[in-house]
């Protein structure tokens, strides 16, 4: 996978538990559905993969059972970050051994307050340098309580394997700013469903967006025409697809999107605790957000 072909749609890929345990068969058969699509590639371990709740064995198992299902014209992109820079390196490189082409890396959060733009910057040019596949940088700072600054992005951004970023703050403005001030093959994703068509109009690349998981096709079809030019149509998909990815974001998080993953014919499954799903009482809610999109 040449890094410079970055962009287009991928779902941050939902991991599969059977009575929590889990399961890459079913895993397996979801990918084996979304090849069908139009989709770009997969984000394996992101955040919407509970990857901060498997063991080594697990995550190992997953990445394995993702590269088997992954087509080798489709991005395979890990999400590898973890607290330490050695321990972040170490799973890149596993990442990489296993046959991921490139890997998302979150920012440490929990020593938060210490996480400054020089703690950040040595940490990213760390690894960076010892990674065997290229990075991007993960922004998601309604999780990490750690938002990386347009002046942090850009000094990153000069790195020659450090070739993009999924910025999911929402945050428009910011994302303008990283566009303008970053070089122009530096791949920008946006990992906010509802402002996915603004952030196309500013020069992201693509999304890596939760939503995908679930409606692949439209959020496909919203690139699509946006690349065409048919920005009417554009827009009125993006107004289409916000009330379903607030919900199984914002209102429900994992749980929610595995619900609706069921729904329409994916294997989604319940969360890992302390996740949960949401209440029954809920899925009437969601039956009505998804008839738009049933057929």
């Amino acid at each position: 996978m040449n890094p410079l072909e970055l962009k287009g749609v991928l779902p941050p890929v939902a991991t599969p538990f059977t009575d929590d345990e889990l399961d890459t068969e079913a895993l397996k058969r979801n990918l084996e559905k979304y090849n069908k699509t139009g989709l770009s590639g997969y984000l394996i371990l992101g955040s919407n993969g509970e990857g901060v709740y498997l063991n080594e064995g697990e995550k190992r198992a997953v990445l394995g059972a993702a590269r088997q299902a992954i087509p080798q014209d489709r991005i395979f992109m890990a999400g590898m970050g973890q607290e330490s820079t050695r321990e972040t390196i170490r799973w890149v490189n596993i990442s990489a051994e296993i046959g991921a082409d490139c890997a998302l890396i979150v920012t440490p959060n929990f020593y938060k307050g210490l996480m400054t733009f020089e703690a950040l910057r040595r940490h990213y040019l760390a690894v960076a340098e010892t990674a065997k596949i290229p990075i991007l940088i993960y922004n998601v700072p309604q999780f990490t309580g750690v938002n990386l600054t347009p002046d942090l992005i850009e000094a990153l951004s000069s790195h020659p394997n450090i070739v993009g970023i999924k910025d999911s703050s929402g945050n428009i403005g910011q994302l303008a700013e990283i566009i303008r001030r970053t070089p122009n093959d530096f791949a920008v994703f946006v990992g906010s469903a509802p402002v996915f068509y603004p952030a196309l109009c500013i020069g992201a690349v693509g999304g890596i967006l939760a939503v995908a998981n679930v409606i692949p096709e439209v959020c496909v079809a919203l690139k699509e025409r946006f690349d065409a030019g048919n920005h009417g149509e554009a827009k009125n998909l993006q107004f289409k697809i916000t009330p379903l990815a607030r919900w199984v974001t914002a209102e429900h998080g994992i749980g929610g999107l595995k619900m609706a993953m069921d729904e329409v014919g994916y294997e989604g499954g319940l969360p890992r605790s302390p996740l949960f799903p949401p209440d029954e009482s809920h899925r009437s809610e969601l039956k009505a957000l998804l008839e738009p999109f049933r057929s």
